[in-house]
Order: structure tokens, then C-alpha cells, then sequence
């Protein structure tokens, strides 16, 4: 069974193998990508191998949603890579096409996302690095409770959420 979570305005599910067309759309649309360093080929070569390690069955380090609307149209996609089992910590994704974007959509399909994370998932601490240029990214980060951390280096910035830090946003 695939994991399905729902909020008010939307809802985020793992996608079923015949759903993968709308990755490819989403990674090659320019202006959705430009934030986070352009587009991406998703060739049929590699869907087996991404599936099977992001959806299903996993391996055990990611974990991949579709963003929808409550009229079922797939928006963004967002999901966390990269679990280390000692430090339990992931970085966080989220992309939402660009035509939907202002809508309310990412900050809620993060709180899904990060409710999994936290209380079932058992993470303790998600992070996400920042393309400095992307102000709109961080200040989606920073409202929704995430803390900088410090400047990486001149072209990106970390952002860090602990699970305590989710359990005082959630009350």
C-alpha cells in the first residue's frame, strides 16, 4: 500500500509506477526548476532503479511524495533523501510547479511530510540546503519554522527543523 497523508488544501501520496510522466514534466519545466539549478532529464533508463529506491519498496534512506489537489491534479513533488540512521537526519525536497505556486500548497505538503517524518517515520532532525538565489525557498522555510543555520558557502544555505522545534509548531 502506497503512503497517502491529507491536509486541508491538499494531500500528498507516493505515486504508482504509471503517474512517473508527470516527474519528467515537473523536472523539465524551466521555470519550475530554475530555483533549484535547472532541469533535469528523467530518462526511461533510470526510473526502475529511482522508483525502487524512492517509492517502493525504498531503500530505507528516501522517500517520495506527489503533491495534489483535492481535484486529484498532481501540483509538486516532496519527499526527504539521504536518512542517516545514527544521526536521524534527512534533507528535505519540495518543488511545486510553478504555476501553482502562492497558494499555500508547499508550506502544508511540508507539514505532511515532516508529520511522517517525525512521528513515523522516526527522524529527529530535517535539513535543506538553499541555493542563495532562491530568497522565495528560504523565506518558505523561515515561515514555516525552519532555522538557518549558517551560510555553506557562497552559493547555498542550510536550514535545519528538529522534531522538538515541529512538536511546539504543531501545538
Amino acid at each position: 500500500m502506497l503512503f497517502k497523508s491529507l491536509g486541508e488544501k491538499v494531500y500528498i501520496k507516493q505515486p504508482e509506477w504509471k503517474e512517473l510522466e508527470f516527474v519528467e514534466w515537473l523536472w523539465a519545466d524551466k521555470d519550475t526548476m530554475m530555483d533549484v539549478g535547472g532541469t533535469i532529464e528523467f530518462e526511461e533508463s533510470r526510473r526502475i532503479g529511482w522508483y525502487q529506491r524512492m517509492v517502493q519498496p525504498t531503500d530505507g534512506t528516501n522517500f517520495y511524495c506527489f503533491i495534489y489537489t483535492y481535484e486529484d491534479i498532481p501540483i509538486g513533488e516532496v519527499s526527504f533523501h539521504r536518512f542517516d540512521h545514527e544521526k536521524h537526519l534527512a534533507e528535505l525536497n519540495i518543488k511545486i510547479a510553478y504555476k501553482y505556486r502562492r497558494n499555500g500548497y508547499a508550506k502544508e505538503a511540508i507539514h505532511l511530510l515532516l508529520d511522517y517524518f517525525f512521528n513515523e517515520f522516526g527522524g529527529e532532525v530535517m535539513a535543506d540546503r538553499v541555493a542563495i538565489h532562491n530568497t522565495a525557498g528560504q523565506q518558505l522555510l523561515i515561515n514555516y519554522g525552519f532555522n538557518l543555520i549558517k551560510d555553506s558557502n557562497q552559493d547555498i544555505v542550510l536550514f535545519r527543523l528538529r522534531k522538538e522545534d515541529f512538536i511546539k509548531i504543531m501545538n
